[in-house]
């Protein structure tokens, strides 16, 4: 094939008329990404009106994310960013490098080592009030943990519990509306209905407490060194003028949902794994670090998109430009290709010998390029903290009788994980 030759994107399986593979999303939500993994290294799916290349190869993958001259943020990004109201952290280009560089120094390694002492204070606290024999529900202690680390260690907030439950509540239904508003037309996930309007108030007490402590904290500038001080102090790169507060506010919340969503879902999965698997829970008080890296290995979000700027070639295919191009974290994870039983949680695997690391592509926990995790060094060490601490209290087993659902998102968690602890000997 010449350099100039292209050929057609072939479709993934399971398309119908019209509808394209919208039965088969629907049907089998969890497992749709895994099921149309072809041999091709990019297919073309369709839901109704919206297409995407879906890239089912690594390098693809790669490139993917880490070439922003020919690819930008998109719909799914536009999606998470319009409940936040587009804060130039979520945006591309210029304006997301001076935002990413003005807000770095909180995330910094010297500032995570800062708050651990904190972090692992808080986990002591919290895990040292379980009582034996008493049913613990691990998801939303997990959730309330990581939400106590981030509030205070990037905005020094120390909310009532109640308002701190309801923060979660808030963030677990847009990570629901991701997914959804990503692949379904907008006139169908912006209907008046209940639910929709459920949402908007939600979101609309969420912008009351943040409101507030920008209120506070502009009444006492300086105050505190945290990511909301750095934020009062931001200023837009081309003009010089200082964020409003609706700016800080929207840099606030996706920073927040970014920190808590993605950190407590990841974390409820690896309590998880080790409370159904005895030896790994040995494991996790010998090293939690393998255990937490083969837990975001195998329980990775759905999908992620990006727009391409320009004609550009993939894989022998002209994606047009301003085309969607996708590709899913989870399936790449899972990918059999890569990892030997990919659906079996093994924090010994050895597909890759000493020093080695699995290819470019084909597992990205945090993102590559431009767009990786700011916050990558606290969720990994607020993860690996909390993981020590349990491992060296308790002895974790599910509750007789639990039934562990996967509520289904953008990020599959487990919708409840009731456990009952003992005390290690």
């Amino acid at each position: 094939m010449s350099a100039t030759t292209t050929v057609p994107c072939p479709p993934a399986p399971g398309r119908v008329p019209v509808l394209g593979h919208v039965p088969a999303l629907l049907l089998r939500p969890l497992s749709f990404f895994e099921s149309i993994r072809t041999r091709d290294p990019l297919v073309r799916l369709g839901f109704g009106s919206f297409g995407l290349y879906l890239a089912n190869d690594p390098a693809l993958v790669h490139r993917i994310q880490v070439d922003t001259d020919a690819f930008e943020r998109g719909r799914f990004f536009e999606v998470l960013a319009g409940h936040f109201g587009n804060p130039p952290i979520a945006t591309d280009g210029a304006a997301h490098r001076h935002q990413r560089r003005t807000l770095q120094p909180g995330f910094s390694r010297t500032s995570v080592r800062d708050h651990a002492q904190a972090i692992v204070e808080e986990a002591e606290r919290r895990f040292a009030a379980w009582q034996p024999g008493v049913p613990v529900q691990a998801d939303e202690e997990m959730s309330d943990f990581v939400a106590a680390v981030v509030l205070r260690s990037l905005f020094s907030a120390d909310l009532p519990p109640a308002v701190v439950r309801d923060i979660r509540h808030t963030l677990g239904l847009i990570s629901g509306k991701l997914f959804t508003g990503t692949v379904f037309p907008e006139a169908l996930t912006s209907l008046p209905t209940p639910a929709n309007r459920r949402f908007k108030a939600a979101m609309d007490r969420f912008h009351a407490v943040i409101d507030a402590l920008i209120q506070d904290r502009r009444a006492e500038p300086g105050s505190v060194p945290d990511v909301l001080d750095i934020l009062l102090k931001a200023t837009h790169p081309d003009t010089g003028r200082p964020f409003t507060d609706h700016e800080i506010r929207g840099e606030f919340l996706i920073l927040v949902f970014a920190a808590l969503e993605t950190t407590s879902t990841s974390l409820t999965w690896a309590v998880f794994e080790t409370a159904i698997r005895p030896k790994v829970q040995q494991r996790l008080y010998d090293e939690a670090r393998s255990v937490l890296d083969e837990t975001l290995r195998l329980h990775a979000s759905m999908l992620s998109t990006r727009r391409a700027r320009h004609d550009v070639v993939l894989a022998g295919t002209l994606v047009p430009a301003g085309s969607e191009v996708g590709y899913s974290p989870r399936a790449m994870h899972r990918n059999p290709a890569t990892y030997t039983d990919p659906h079996l949680f093994d924090p010994d695997r050895t597909e890759f010998g000493p020093g080695q690391a699995p290819p470019s592509g084909a597992y990205f926990p945090w993102g590559l390029g431009a767009h990786r995790c700011v916050g990558e060094h606290l969720a990994a060490v607020t993860m690996t903290v909390a993981l020590a601490a349990l491992a060296a209290r308790w002895q974790l087993r599910i509750a007789p009788g639990a039934r562990i659902r996967v509520a289904k998102s953008s990020l599959p968690h487990p919708s409840s994980l009731p456990l009952l602890v003992t005390p290690r000997g």
